[in-house]
């Protein structure tokens, strides 16, 4: 694989780490082959203080550090197949596959920044975030950190401002029948289909943050029901996602979906609920990010806000405060259009040894 960052002969390329990372699988829940190749590499760039957390039998995070800093990189190792197999190719400067872009390149990035820096650093690994999230929910930062950069899909904007979500699901009952006599009956799907709309404009209702850009949208993921043409549907299920921006609170959001079971024939269950919160712009380490942004890509950094849940929340809830950063678009993730271009995970890697320095 071709790449202008080249390392010594005893030290792998920029080009060399990202390959081996995106050649070894890891579900959700299956990272400890990756997890073991990550600890190896810190050991061979002079960490010499890896820490294993077993925090459910055969789950797995990897904490490392070497000597103390105030500050944590963080980053998942798990990645989100979707209807794809592991495994990458490169195409004009531009790597394609599962996990290229969320989040195994930013990962490399990382990487090869720490084997060119041999300062004190802390770094830690964690599993299942494209799933339960649990890998950080049971991570216990070791010591207080004055913050965390979180690696995900960015395009390079700080991201400060963090959108909460109440997830639910929904179960619909309607009147079956038969299918030819569609007015006899009352179809579970065109009233779900009416509650997804309705469910968009909750959230298209809320007061715009200046950080969201688009600002934050419905996220319907999916929706079962019916069996054939001939037979009209009697209940179906719809799974979605309330993003809201702060300062709104997570009771606000929830009873606004809860009260649609006021108006709908639908019983809703939320299956898991997270604050919005914002960062401060002056803040020591969103500081000396934006200082290294603009150091390697002579450009005025951009803040934004991250519209997905991400592993700084939890961070944020045990008293870390945390920025997510890094390259490539996040739209492209969880799909066959997954890719990013080398050159920025390049870029990505100066901009982490030049916070370090």
């Amino acid at each position: 694989m071709d790449s202008h960052v080249q390392g010594d002969k005893n030290r792998l390329s920029f080009g060399e780490i990202l390959e081996q990372l995106l050649n070894i699988e890891g579900r959700s829940g299956e990272e400890r082959e990756v997890l073991l190749w990550i600890a190896s590499f810190l050991q061979k760039c002079g960490f010499r203080d890896l820490y294993w957390q077993e925090y459910q039998l055969g789950k797995w995070n990897l904490y490392a550090r070497r000597g103390y800093s105030p500050f944590l990189f963080a980053g998942h190792v798990d990645v989100h197949y979707v209807d794809r197999e592991p495994g990458f190719f490169c195409r004009n400067g531009f790597a394609f596959g599962a996990g290229v872009l969320d989040a195994r390149g930013q990962i490399a990035s990382l990487l090869y920044a720490l084997s060119q820096f041999h300062g004190p650093v802390e770094v830690v690994f964690f599993s299942e975030e494209e799933t339960s999230g649990a890998g950080s929910w049971n991570f216990v930062p070791p010591h207080p950190f004055e913050g965390a950069i979180v690696l995900e899909p960015t395009s390079f904007a700080l991201c400060t401002a963090f959108a909460g979500d109440v997830e639910v699901q929904m179960k619909i009952e309607g009147l079956g029948g038969h299918g030819a006599c569609p007015l006899l009956g009352k179809n579970a799907l065109d009233i779900g289909w009416k509650i997804v709309e309705e469910s968009r404009r909750i959230v298209n209702s809320l007061a715009p943050h200046p950080l969201f850009v688009p600002p934050l949208q419905l996220m319907w993921g999916k929706m079962e029901g019916g069996e054939s043409s001939y037979v009209i549907p009697g209940c179906c299920v719809i799974q979605c996602a309330f993003p809201f921006p702060p300062p709104y609170s997570v009771e606000e959001m929830r009873d606004a979906v809860l009260g649609l079971q006021d108006r709908y024939p639908v019983t809703i269950v939320v299956e898991d609920e997270n604050p919005a919160w914002e960062l401060k712009t002056e803040e020591t380490m969103v500081q000396r990010l934006k200082e290294a942004v603009e150091r390697v890509t002579h450009q005025e950094c951009v803040y934004g806000g991250m519209p997905s849940w991400t592993d700084a929340t939890y961070l944020f809830l045990k008293g870390v405060k945390s920025v997510v950063f890094g390259a490539g678009d996040l739209a492209l993730a969880h799909s066959r259009r997954e890719s990013v271009s080398v050159e920025e995970l390049e870029r990505l890697s100066g901009i982490f040894l030049s916070f370090l320095r």
